[in-house]
């Protein structure tokens, strides 16, 4: 699964894709980069025909043009699972029917064919640690031994439960989420804690956090999905909301202040409800200021929704479950008018 991450740089969500006809097992799982979903694999395996077919699915953008692109990868297997004719093992198979004993095996990637060590250093109860092409990862299992979570690097990788619908996710960040309700701030139902002001948030002055906004906003020749946006620092001439709010917090870091990321939804014009990503600063005397560097505008109740907030660099466990559960159809999209 790790051949995915160069493969998804420019992508940003996936819908779910039906398995291969008659697999004896199948399993779906949504891929996550920094906590936003980009994507989804489905794997399956015809044990009689021996047979593991590996099927990724993900949202490309360009402008304004969304489409989806799949790949799939049928491998014939030999003795011991290993792909028919090599010593090789189907890196997402060794994964997912596990765990894998400590050790090490010849893995294989499903997508680009590359192959080399995968091994797996330590178990610790339901978890296993270990390293693919020298990268290490983290695996979770259930009681069946199924992988449930994979971590490697910024990626994740989440088991949907079988039987359980997901909203396509093109739709997501093309069409976005229906709005109910024709006025007032903007709300989840049922709503989501959310930690205004962070621990680590330092205080800033609002008029210095303005104009590094500005400065940001004005630091792209391009604005639209990129490399940047996949990029720890933000950097790269073409970037969306993502990286116009990594490189503010880079910059912001660089002197000395600590800021936050905002996953959260963005409602233009009485339009749908659209992932966007956004900043929140602390302020010296105390509270907090949210700045869109993207595009300038002020962030409101009425138009920016906080989905998660995030420490840049750190986890985005969390940003990444309230995805998936806006993807489920578990939460909607209101707006709650303001007492009179």
């Amino acid at each position: 699964m790790s051949a995915l991450v160069p493969v998804l740089l420019l992508a940003l969500t996936a819908g779910g894709v039906p398995p291969s006809p008659s697999p004896e097992e199948a399993a779906r799982f949504v891929f996550a980069w920094r906590g936003v979903p980009v994507g989804t694999v489905t794997l399956s395996l015809a044990t009689r025909e021996k047979r593991f077919t590996y099927i990724s699915r993900h949202l490309h953008t360009r402008g304004e043009h969304v489409g989806a692109r799949v790949r799939e990868v049928t491998l014939e297997l030999g003795p011991g699972e290993t792909v028919e004719g090599r010593p090789s093992v189907p890196q997402a198979l060794w994964l997912w029917r596990g765990p894998p004993a400590l050790g090490c095996v010849m893995g294989r990637e499903e997508l680009s064919g590359r192959e080399g060590p995968h091994c797996v250093t330590a178990i610790r109860g339901d978890t296993v640690e270990g390293t693919m092409f020298g990268q290490p990862f983290t695996a979770r299992y259930d009681a069946r031994g199924r992988m449930e979570a994979l971590v490697v690097g910024e990626s994740r990788f989440t088991a949907v439960p079988p039987g359980a619908r997901l909203r396509p996710p093109p739709e997501l960040f093309s069409e976005g989420l229906p709005v109910e309700g024709e006025e007032g701030p903007l709300a989840f139902s049922p709503s989501w804690p959310l930690e205004a002001r962070p621990a680590w948030l330092t205080g800033w002055k609002a008029g210095e956090a303005r104009t590094l906004a500005e400065a940001i906003h004005a630091s792209f020749p391009e604005k639209g999905p990129g490399a940047a946006d996949w990029n720890e620092n933000g950097e790269g001439e073409a970037g969306g909301c993502l990286a116009h709010a990594l490189r503010f917090a880079a910059r912001a870091s660089a002197r000395g202040q600590r800021v936050a990321l905002v996953h959260g939804l963005l409602v233009v014009d009485g339009g749908p409800a659209r992932p966007h990503a956004w900043v929140r600063v602390g302020l010296a005397g105390g509270g907090t200021l949210d700045l869109d560097p993207t595009s300038l505008d002020p962030v409101t109740p009425e138009t920016h929704l906080p989905l998660a907030v995030a420490e840049p660099g750190g986890s985005s466990v969390e940003a990444g479950e309230r995805w998936l559960a806006l993807l489920r159809g578990e939460h909607r999209v209101v707006r709650r008018p303001r007492a009179r």
